[in-house]
């Protein structure tokens, strides 16, 4: 089979979708079938357009990860289908302006992929046209390469000292905002605690504001997107990794933390709660205070902090194997 895989662009941008893509290509490819990504600014080909690509690609199916790609594959003669986001979900196609055309994507897709149940349910309100068309393809957690230079080593932060990592594109859905206080309560109690946000500016304005005010929070720094490498040191570094996004489909964060036996706190939302078993492979909170009471019993008790890590990284080993991703995925292809 010829897949050609649709994904917003940079890539070095939008690091989620842009993981997910090269790991359905990698896992593709591994299968047999024939694979090329459309929509990467990141290796150095040249530009080719979508119709460009599928005239002299000829693809037996087109894949579109996000609505917002899906809506230059309407009307399209060859089978196409879409996933979808939690940002798609729950944001984009309620929006007065785009959301009409974004759920034209979902009505029309040969077929449409959705990380869980919840965010199938979702759909199915919010396009019921949409049912039986939907497939549930949970995304696989891979390890990420840990070899990376350590944060606590490059920024001179000790090992005794709670470290707090909030990954994530800097844009309002992810609600950096949310933990500008964690830190100054940590200190509050007496906990000798720091916080790193890491990740690429897809929100100039939203990225700003956040840099402005964590510039004034002591303890609390703001890095760019750094490198699979480093990224995977960093997790291991944490004593936590929060999430602190406002709407999620399939948080890669907590799957790259958890794999890696990380103990997450993150925001009870659909996509969150479908990752995390609550008080058993991590927590969930509903408002940023009891975020800060969850994180303080957490610094307070480092053992059951790790102890939460490894239940989790033995959760998702079960669940979210990369070989049932593609199953899924070449189930819903020959399904399209």
């Amino acid at each position: 089979m010829k897949v050609l895989l649709l994904t917003r662009s940079p890539m070095r941008l939008f690091r989620g979708c842009g993981n997910t893509v090269r790991r359905f290509r990698e896992g593709l490819q591994r299968r047999g079938h024939l694979c090329e990504l459309l929509g990467s600014e990141d290796d150095g080909g040249i530009k080719e357009s979508l119709e460009g690509t599928i005239g002299r690609f000829k693809p037996d199916i087109v894949h579109a990860h996000d609505a917002s790609m899906g809506v230059a594959l309407l009307g399209l003669r060859t089978p196409w289908v879409v996933s979808l986001t939690g940002e798609d979900l729950h944001v984009r196609m309620l929006d007065d302006r785009e959301g009409p055309l974004l759920c034209e994507v979902a009505r029309h897709a040969h077929r449409v992929l959705v990380p869980d149940a919840e965010a199938a349910r979702a759909l199915e309100e919010r396009v019921p046209d949409a049912v039986g068309a939907i497939d549930v393809v949970p995304r696989a957690a891979l390890r990420l390469d840990t070899k990376g230079t350590d944060l606590r080593r490059s920024l001179g932060i000790s090992r005794q000292r709670f470290l707090v990592l909030l990954p994530g594109g800097l844009r309002p859905v992810k609600g950096q905002h949310r933990a500008l206080s964690l830190i100054p309560v940590l200190r509050g109690h007496g906990v000798d605690a720091e916080m790193i946000v890491v990740g690429p500016e897809q929100d100039e304005e939203y990225a700003k504001e956040v840099r402005e005010r964590a510039a004034q929070v002591q303890g609390m720094r703001v890095l760019p997107a750094l490198s699979p490498e480093r990224m995977g040191a960093a997790y291991q570094d944490a004593d936590v990794v929060l999430n602190t996004s406002l709407f999620e489909g399939c948080s890669p964060v907590i799957l790259e933390a958890g794999v890696l036996g990380r103990t997450v706190v993150a925001s009870n939302v659909p996509g969150n709660a479908q990752l995390i078993r609550h008080k058993e492979t991590g927590l969930l909170y509903q408002d940023e205070e009891e975020m800060a009471r969850m994180v303080l019993a957490l610094a307070r008790n480092r053992s059951a902090c790790g102890a939460m890590g490894l239940r989790m990284r033995e959760d998702f080993a079960k669940r979210f194997s990369d070989e049932r991703e593609i199953d899924l995925l070449l189930s819903a292809y020959a399904a399209a």
